[in-house]
């Protein structure tokens, strides 16, 4: 079968979890007799308003499409954000030079309509992924600014206005300081005929065309499938067809991991923390419930991931470490390490603030023995069940969170409980069987009747 993934971004320069979950299913199709195309953005500053700049290569035997556009030149960015006629132009093309059996598209950041649609022009069936929540939200994981979250399985276009302002300072800092007021210009403006002065309008209408465009887009794809069952009830709740929806839960691929040589210490309790270090991933709030954790043993906070991503948040951490020579960052770490990594490790703590849709490091240590204590969100607390294979805090709550390290630190009996109450993950094999199902199904025709 011809399959072309489009996805974001793309390994060696881009390793987030849509970029890898589009390299890993791509390679597990290859080397399984599929020929494959990846169609991914490697640049959005370079470039010219007319045209895309496109380069081919092979990764890891792969072939690599890579576009490359100056964004800051479109004619009209917020629209151009998620539907590109540069994109759409290109791929229409393309598409008709390489004729794939399946065009499967993981999320649709940068992207776009634009590349859904220009395979629908040439009725190559679509599957999308869903890997987070651009569809709904151009900031990917419907966290406001303020932090706080907004309702997955609804579109309310005066919140989405509001939210785009309030990226900007001077409307998010009274915001902060005086809720109640803001609320109420906020009430008022979306009213008051004077709104239009600052964009009100025009914003909201973008907004709205932004729902539609999107929202048709999902509609026209042949199957879509979603990594967990909260996303699967938000997609229907937002008026998509259940019949087209498939939840096929991530799968793990051991084939690289390197022999495990280290195994945990019985001296220090060491507590983990491995991913994205961005705001919405939460890792403020376990520095915090550390560094007022009081417990008889010897322990560490071992932090792995890239802290170039997000410089002012990465301050603001280092910050709250004041020098705590107990909390490591010990940078990047490649997929190969992941059971040596977990093998020193007695807790992994994800304290993420937003819906979650997987995530990989959950499964990486279910698989690993190794405890997870989880924010309470659905997405984790569907795989998590609190006391039996892992542990949960109140989402954001980090003296919650002290409560629960402490009970795991000083409790071994209830540590152990949680190891024997692990289950085995999925695995690769069983994902990609099941992918290869919905490839099939859409090729022939047929409708989900899982």
């Amino acid at each position: 079968m011809r399959v072309a993934i489009a996805v974001h971004h793309f390994p060696p320069n881009y390793s987030a979890g849509a970029e890898l979950r589009a390299f890993r299913t791509a390679r597990w199709l290859a080397n399984h007799g599929h020929d494959l195309q990846i169609i991914t953005v490697e640049n959005i500053e370079s470039g010219s308003s007319k045209g895309i700049i496109a380069e081919d290569d092979v990764y890891h035997g792969i072939k690599v499409h890579r576009l490359s556009f100056d964004l800051s030149k479109s004619q009209d960015k917020d629209t151009w954000e998620y539907n590109n006629p540069l994109i759409f132009n290109h791929l229409q093309t393309y598409l008709q030079d390489i004729e794939p059996d399946i065009f499967h598209a993981i999320s649709g950041y940068l992207l776009g309509a634009g590349a859904i649609n220009a395979a629908i022009s040439h009725d190559i069936p679509v599957v999308i992924t869903l890997t987070d929540f651009w569809f709904f939200c151009p900031r990917i994981n419907l966290v406001r600014p303020d932090g706080t979250l907004s309702d997955a399985k609804i579109f309310d276009v005066q919140e989405c206005t509001r939210c785009r302002y309030e990226e900007q300072r001077r409307f998010l800092f009274p915001a902060r300081i005086f809720p109640g007021l803001a609320d109420s210009f906020w009430k008022t403006s979306f009213d008051a005929a004077w709104s239009n002065l600052i964009g009100i309008q025009d914003t909201k209408n973008m907004f709205e065309e932004r729902n539609k465009v999107l929202l048709n887009v999902l509609s026209q794809a042949s199957a879509i499938i979603c990594p967990s069952r909260f996303l699967s009830d938000s997609i229907i709740a937002r008026g998509l067809s259940p019949e087209k929806i498939s939840i096929v839960q991530h799968g793990l691929d051991k084939s690289n991991w390197d022999p495990i040589v280290e195994s945990r210490s019985n001296g220090v309790f060491k507590i983990g923390y491995l991913g994205q270090i961005s705001k919405h991933k939460g890792l403020h709030i376990l520095i915090r419930a550390f560094k007022i954790l009081q417990v008889d043993k010897p322990i560490e906070l071992i932090v792995y991931g890239d802290n170039s991503t997000e410089p002012s948040y990465t301050d603001s951490l280092y910050r709250l470490v004041d020098n705590d020579l107990r909390i490591k960052f010990l940078g990047k770490y490649s997929y190969n390490q992941i059971g040596n990594i977990f093998s020193q490790l007695d807790v992994v703590v994800i304290p993420s603030i937003w819906n979650e849709i997987g995530p990989w490091v959950m499964y990486e240590a279910l698989d690993t023995k190794t405890p997870v204590l989880a924010s309470d969100i659905p997405n984790m607390s569907h795989i998590i069940h609190h006391g039996e294979n892992g542990l949960l805090f109140e989402c954001g709550n980090w003296q919650d969170l002290v409560n629960e390290l402490q009970r795991l630190i000083e409790d071994d009996d209830l540590r152990r409980g949680l190891i024997d109450g692990i289950k085995p993950v999925n695995t690769i094999e069983n994902e990609m069987n099941d992918l290869l199902g919905i490839y099939q199904r859409v090729v022939d025709g047929e409708s989900n009747t899982s």
